[in-house]
């Protein structure tokens, strides 16, 4: 891993491979190993980034109150110090948030979207989400860990895997970066582009859960039916979390279908 200061802020960074490049933006709470399933077999055809959100992971932060706009900047930033010119964007939930606003702020960096279980604007349903997570987040990492997963993952892997999921959670708990969390958070509210998602002309893939119930399919509908000829992948068996084991290779697959078309 790397580091690079971009916007008075140290930033953590993996840059791998060649040709063409994919970058990869992770969700609230996450770090940039969510990605590593994927980067790990893309970095053998593609370059590939994957890097830190401010406030997470090994990437630092400052006093300032965190919007959307700010991770956008970051990563715009980021990408001209790398010296890349355009990418294909892989982002989830809060990750779609960010490409989505570069994709509006910076078209001519993007080669490509594939949105992930994200949103195009915080509506009343979001928001009594966001608050529940705002709540937990200041009784500490274990409470707001137990109050996502519900809308991470379905009930039959949430029981296969409680064991597992118990030690990641307290693992978590002793690195997690409390405050930069609770800024994600508040960074979606008042986050609207629906209005604006009509300029981005880059090809799109928006990939659902089919079993998501904090954005939902008639959310993530927003984002496909407001972009030109953009197309919707609905994943069955499947909540927030689109990474799955069993989604892995069909994700894999899309990804490089759809790197296939990028000029």
């Amino acid at each position: 891993m790397t580091k690079r200061i971009i916007n008075d802020i140290c930033i953590n960074y993996e840059l791998e491979g060649e040709g063409k490049t994919i970058v990869f933006v992770h969700g609230l709470s996450d770090s940039l190993a969510y990605w590593k399933v994927l980067s790990e077999t893309l970095k053998n055809d593609y370059q590939t980034l994957i890097y830190d959100l401010r406030g997470h992971g090994e990437s630092s932060d400052d006093d300032k109150n965190t919007t959307i706009d700010f991770y956008q900047e970051d990563l715009y930033q980021l990408l001209k110090a790398l010296n890349i010119e355009n990418a294909v964007f892989v982002g989830l939930s809060l990750g779609g948030n960010v490409i989505l606003d570069l994709a509006v702020n910076h078209p001519e960096m993007v080669k490509g979207l594939i949105v992930m279980s994200s949103f195009p604007e915080h509506d009343e349903k979001l928001k009594k989400i966001f608050d529940d997570f705002d709540n937990a987040i200041d009784k500490g990492f274990v409470e707001f860990f137990d109050t996502i997963m519900p809308y991470t993952l379905t009930e039959d892997l949430l029981e296969e895997h409680k064991e597992f999921l118990e030690s990641v959670k307290h693992e978590a708990a002793k690195t997690a970066n409390l405050e930069g969390i609770k800024k994600g958070i508040n960074a979606g509210y008042g986050f609207n582009l629906t209005d604006k998602l009509n300029e981005i002309n880059a090809p799109t893939l928006v990939i659902a859960g089919g079993e998501d119930n904090l954005t939902t399919l008639d959310i993530q509908r927003k984002i496909s039916d407001n972009i030109k000829d953009s197309e919707l992948i609905v994943l069955e068996k499947t909540k927030h979390n689109i990474l799955i084991g069993r989604n892995i290779e069909k994700v894999l697959n899309i990804i490089n279908d759809f790197m296939s078309k990028i000029e």
